[in-house]
């Protein structure tokens, strides 16, 4: 069962256009398909029922057509990138599809003349003679070149979804014409090659076009007309090609319609054709992709048959002030803090926390996202693992729920550190997490800096973090000083530091982090005596130790590093409470005791 209705792949989407109405389905950032229907007039105007000429028009139609649905699905996906530029976005979105058309035609007129003329004049050919053969060089040219270009431009990873979505889109036709229900398994199973594509009808207006190029060539030379053949009238060759295109287009259409309603043999080297050109601009989809393009056939095939069904038309955007009376009405704004939502806005709609006072319009899509987060937050989840990021001493760190999360005291110990090192130095950044403090401290100084943490999960995130910073840091899982090596000049370590029975006292936005990094023990001194113990042959003679402690543990933690170190520093943070311990000059005893460990170790081997 043939049917009339085609389609086109869009950013995230694919519209449908049948013989009375056209449909728009898009998937959306939250996973959503949004859609958006048109009515198209009852009847044709007879220029478009004209065999030939309702090719050309119905070519400048589509190109209109085109234009406007790729900017109203760049605008659903404009809520991807920025609401202070999602206005502009299908503007330009609308510039960059035309610079990419003019490209292609520049591509197409510049490529081709030019190794037409380098092989004539290698050859020493007759140009007026061979005119025929200079068409059909710059016609061979013009198919490489489209290859070229479609192979390209598939390597993009937005420009291959959208193919993805081109075979979604020709499948879901052929289920349809297979007469098989659609749905995405049947679908799935149907060929993405498809008569009618506009691939395909490219490919003939090349073709036809370098035919029709190479008559006229024969007839100019016949006609002693030399001026459209010689090369030094690449520009008039050129200009005559354009005035063909309506004409080339025309036929082109006449074919692709003809091609489509029988299989004669004669057709099928050109389908064969197209269909190899498909291979380019067409991908296997995902079952997403097909589930979003049979929206959009079945809301063609309704609209179609029935026309009482009413056009639909994507959410339009709301103001700032109207989300805050959503989130009041759902009762999740009485359960979060004003400064988590605030900072929330500022970060998912890019803008500064003044313009929030502003009459901001926030694109529905957004609205929907940030209503999920906010109530996520509601729950008592972090908002930096809502956002999955936090900042850390001027750079943006991942987070998630496998690492604590970096406090602004813990900026103070990482200053500490960076102060005592420079790019000679080596540094250990033990039970790293995410690594917010070692490459911080590599990223400002230089320094060689190793991360340990037990937890592989955490390094995970450190080694992300790095690789995303370009930090050159190394890394070692272990339990504290179990897989280290070597000395170092600085050892700066956040360990878990809450004592086992305060843990269900502690908020419940602070309990979503990983018990084993807040966790120190029954008194939250066990692993402070580890570093004590273990921290002095691990530094080198004139080495340093920083810790970041607990409020309450300064004058405990400065006593343990009191019985290895000479000298030993009590600082505070900004809130006027002890928070850091500085220590320096391993005690010779120490030494001691390292060296007599390491004889009795010789002894026994």
């Amino acid at each position: 069962m043939k049917t009339k209705i085609g389609g086109q792949a869009v950013i995230e989407g694919v519209m449908m256009r049948g013989e009375r109405s056209m449909a728009l389905s898009v998937r959306d950032e939250m996973g959503r398909i949004r859609e958006e229907t048109y009515r198209l007039p009852e009847k044709k105007p007879w220029y478009r029922k004209v065999p030939f000429l309702r090719g050309i028009v119905n070519l400048v139609i589509s190109m209109a057509d085109g234009f406007k649905i790729i900017g109203k699905s760049a605008e659903v996906m404009a809520e991807d990138v920025d609401t202070s530029e999602g206005k502009g976005f299908g503007g330009i979105m609308f510039m960059s599809v035309l610079l990419g058309l003019l490209l292609a035609v520049a591509l197409f007129i510049i490529v081709p003349t030019a190794v037409t003329t380098a092989i004539f004049e290698l050859s020493k050919l007759d140009e007026v003679r061979y005119a025929w053969l200079k068409s059909l060089i710059e016609g061979v040219c013009k198919l490489l070149v489209l290859i070229g270009y479609m192979g390209g431009i598939s390597r993009m990873q937005e420009i291959r979804r959208v193919f993805m979505y081109h075979g979604a889109e020709h499948k879901t036709i052929a289920c349809y014409e297979a007469e098989m229900p659609l749905t995405v398994e049947n679908v799935q199973k149907c060929s993405r090659y498809h008569d009618r594509c506009g691939t395909s009808f490219i490919v003939f207006v090349v073709v036809l076009s370098v035919v029709l190029m190479m008559v006229l060539d024969v007839i100019f030379v016949a006609c002693n007309v030399d001026v459209f053949v010689r090369q030094s009238n690449w520009w008039l060759r050129a200009l005559l090609k354009i005035a063909l295109l309506p004409v080339t287009a025309g036929f082109s259409y006449e074919m692709l319609m003809l091609l489509a309603r029988s299989n004669f043999v004669l057709f099928r080297p050109l389908k064969w054709l197209g269909k190899q050109f498909q291979k380019l601009t067409t991908r296997e989809p995902d079952d997403g992709m097909c589930e979003v393009a049979i929206r959009s056939f079945n809301n063609v095939l309704e609209m179609d048959a029935d026309v009482t069904i009413p056009e639909k038309h994507f959410e339009q955007a709301i103001s700032l002030q109207q989300f805050r009376a959503r989130l009041e009405e759902s009762g999740i704004a009485q359960k979060m803090d004003k400064a988590d939502l605030d900072w929330l806005l500022c970060v998912i709609l890019n803008v500064k926390r003044s313009d929030l006072q502003k009459d901001i319009k926030i694109p529905f899509g957004w609205t929907i996202k940030l209503e999920k987060y906010a109530g996520r937050i509601a729950e008592g989840e972090p908002l930096q693992y809502v956002l999955g990021n936090t900042e850390f001493y001027g750079r943006t760190f991942e987070v998630n729920p496998s690492v604590l999360i970096p406090r602004p005291e813990t900026e103070l110990v990482t200053e500490q550190a960076v102060k005592r090192t420079n790019s000679h130095s080596r540094v250990l950044d033990m039970c790293c997490g995410s690594g917010a403090i070692g490459i911080t401290i590599a990223m400002e100084r230089g320094a060689k800096v190793t991360l340990s943490d037990v937890s592989a999960e955490a390094l995970k995130v450190a080694k992300a973090n790095a690789k995303k910073l370009k930090a050159k840091c190394s890394f070692v899982q272990g339990d504290m000083f179990g897989n280290v090596k070597g000395k170092y000049d600085v050892i700066v370590c956040n360990p878990p530091y809450v004592k086992s029975q305060a843990m269900t006292e502690l908020e419940e936005k602070v309990k979503q982090e990983p018990s084993s990094a807040l966790d120190g023990g029954e008194d939250g001194l066990k692993y402070y005596r580890i570093i004590a113990q273990e921290a002095p042959r691990f530094l080198t003679s004139e080495g340093t130790l920083i810790l970041e402690i607990g409020y309450d543990q300064g004058a405990e933690v400065t006593a343990l590093m009191k019985e290895r170190f000479d000298e030993v520093t009590l600082l505070r943070d900004y809130a006027g409470l002890d928070r850091i311990v500085v220590a320096t000059k391993v005690k010779r005893q120490a030494m001691g005791a390292e060296s007599a460990k390491k004889g009795a170790k010789r002894s026994r081997t």
